[in-house]
């Protein structure tokens, strides 16, 4: 069984509270008004990573999974038109990542 499969829909819930948490704190969001912004940013976020990274699992991220999560909400929450029309680029740091990733390069 992977990490992440046995959880309850309970648990789950908690997992991603704390994740929600933890990427504020990194967004430096320290207010709830956005939360379920933050929340809907974090799910298209790990819908672009399922489609990218084999076997991804948002309930069973590495940590350099959850820093690129948290990147991207970040880039995405402080930049909301960069998006729309326009090619975004990723730093040389967060496209290495996002290849280690894709590419088999992570610890499990």
């Amino acid at each position: 069984m992977k990490a992440g499969e046995g959880m309850t829909d309970e648990e789950k819930g908690k997992y991603m509270d704390a994740f929600v948490e933890q990427t504020k704190r990194y967004c430096r969001i320290d207010y709830d008004d956005d939360e379920d912004i933050v929340k809907t940013v974090i799910e298209t976020v790990f819908e672009k990573l399922g489609e990218l990274i084999p076997n991804f699992n948002p309930y069973a991220m590495t940590s350099r999974q959850k820093l690129l999560t948290m990147i991207f909400v970040k880039d995405q929450y402080d930049n909301p038109d960069a998006y729309q029309g326009n090619e975004k680029k990723l730093s040389n740091a967060v496209s290495s990542m996002l290849l280690n990733e894709m590419y088999g390069g992570s610890s499990t």
